[in-house]
C-alpha cells in the first residue's frame, strides 16, 4: 500500500451538496455526485450527476458568480421553467441506449479534424440494473453546437465480454490526441460484494474512435476513478476507489491517492508511484467516513482544491428522517445510501 503523502495537508472539507444534511441541493435534485470543475467564460463552473425529483440520473451544472474565486461556496444551479436544474443533453426518448441514467460527466476543450469542439463524456446506463452484469454502462458523448449540448448517436465507447460495463471516464486533448482514463467493471458493486474494478487507458486521434485500451490499474489496487490536472512542474493525477456504499465488512481502504506524472500524461509507465493523500477510514466526518469519490482538483498555489462525492456512514433512513424531522426539517428521500459532494482543501505542508 502507498504511505501517506507527507507534502499535504488537509485545511478544510466543506459539504457543499448532501442528501441527508445541509445544504441541500434543491431544484427539483434529491442528490448530485461525481463533480467536474472548470474555468469557462469568467467564471467557475461545476458539471454533476444528478438524480432529479422525477427519479431519472441526469447531468446538470452548477455555477460560481462571475470574479468568485474557486474555493467560494456561492454555487448556484442553472435552471429553467419552475426553478428545476437544467439537464444537459437529456435523451428525449426513453428507448434510447442512456435513458436509464447519464452520470459522471467530463468537460473537454480539443481539436479533431482541424475543428475546436467542447465535448462532455459521461457514463450511461444501457438497463435498469443499477448493479451487477446486468447494468452494462457505456460511455456517450455530448457536443457543444450552436450553444445547444448535442448527443451523439451512440456509445463512444462499451465493455467487452468479460467486463462488459464502462464508464467513470476522464478526457483530456493534448498534443494532438485524445486520452481517456475510465473504470472497466463487470458492473458496479451491490450490497455484500466486493469491489472488481479495472482502470484502463486508451487514445483517439478524434475523441470519438478509440484504439484498443491497456491496463492502466489492476483490480488488486481496486481504484475506480481518477482525475488528471496540471502541477506547477507537470502532470498529477488523483485517484479513488469505489466508495463503501452499503458498509460492506471488510472492505479496501478508502480515501484519494495521488501521483506525479511529467510532461506527457499517458499510461502507467508515465506516473510516478502513488502516494496517499487523503485516508477516510479513521477519523472523517460521517459525510465521507464511507469513502470519496469522482474527484475533480485544481491547483492554486500551494493549495489544492479537490472537489469530490462522499459517502456517508452507514446511517438507516428512518434515523435520519427522525434526526431532520426532530429539528424541523424536511426528511430525506428513501434511499440505501446518502451522498454528499463536497470541496476539500489541501495546503501544501514543506
Amino acid at each position: 500500500m502507498a504511505h501517506m503523502d507527507s507534502e499535504w495537508e488537509l485545511a478544510e472539507a466543506v459539504p457543499l451538496w448532501s442528501m441527508v444534511g445541509d445544504p441541500r441541493p434543491r431544484h427539483g435534485l434529491l442528490g448530485v455526485s461525481d463533480p467536474d470543475v472548470g474555468h469557462r467564460d469568467g467564471a467557475w463552473s461545476i458539471l454533476l450527476g444528478a438524480f432529479t425529483t422525477r427519479f431519472k440520473v441526469r447531468i446538470v451544472e452548477a455555477r460560481l458568480p462571475r470574479g468568485a474565486a474557486v474555493d467560494s461556496d456561492a454555487w448556484e444551479f442553472v435552471t429553467g421553467p419552475g426553478g428545476r436544474a437544467v439537464e444537459l443533453g437529456a435523451p428525449g426518448d426513453r428507448r434510447a441506449w442512456d435513458a436509464a441514467g447519464m452520470h459522471t460527466p467530463c468537460r473537454v476543450a480539443g481539436t479533431a479534424a482541424g475543428v475546436e469542439v467542447e465535448r462532455v463524456y459521461y457514463a450511461g446506463r444501457r438497463s435498469q440494473s443499477v448493479t451487477g452484469p446486468d447494468s452494462r454502462y457505456a460511455i456517450g458523448c455530448l457536443e457543444l453546437r450552436d450553444g445547444s449540448w448535442e448527443r451523439l448517436g451512440g456509445p463512444v465507447l462499451t465493455g467487452d465480454r468479460e467486463r462488459p460495463s464502462a464508464l467513470e471516464p476522464f478526457v483530456i486533448e493534448t498534443e494532438g490526441r485524445w486520452r481517456m482514463w475510465y473504470l472497466s467493471a463487470i458492473g458496479e458493486t451491490g450490497r455484500g460484494q466486493q469491489p472488481d474494478y479495472e482502470l484502463r487507458y486508451t487514445e483517439s486521434a478524434d475523441g470519438v474512435r478509440w484504439e484498443d485500451p491497456e491496463r492502466f490499474a489492476g483490480t488488486d489496487e481496486g481504484f475506480f476513478d481518477n482525475t488528471v490536472f496540471r502541477g506547477p512542474d507537470g502532470w498529477r493525477m488523483l485517484l479513488a476507489r469505489g466508495t463503501n456504499l452499503y458498509g460492506t465488512r471488510p472492505f479496501p481502504e478508502q480515501g484519494l491517492w495521488l501521483a506525479r506524472g511529467g510532461a506527457e500524461a499517458g499510461g502507467r509507465g508515465t506516473w510516478a508511484p502513488l502516494t496517499r493523500l487523503l485516508d477516510t477510514d479513521s477519523g472523517a466526518p460521517d459525510w465521507y467516513a464511507a469513502g470519496v469519490c469522482g474527484p475533480a482538483a485544481v491547483a492554486d498555489g500551494n493549495r489544492l482544491h479537490v472537489f469530490a462525492t462522499g459517502t456517508h456512514a452507514p446511517l438507516s433512513w428512518m434515523r435520519a428522517a427522525a434526526a431532520r424531522l426532530g429539528r424541523g426539517r424536511r426528511p430525506p428521500a428513501p434511499a440505501p445510501y446518502f451522498l454528499t459532494t463536497g470541496r476539500f482543501t489541501f495546503t501544501w505542508s514543506q
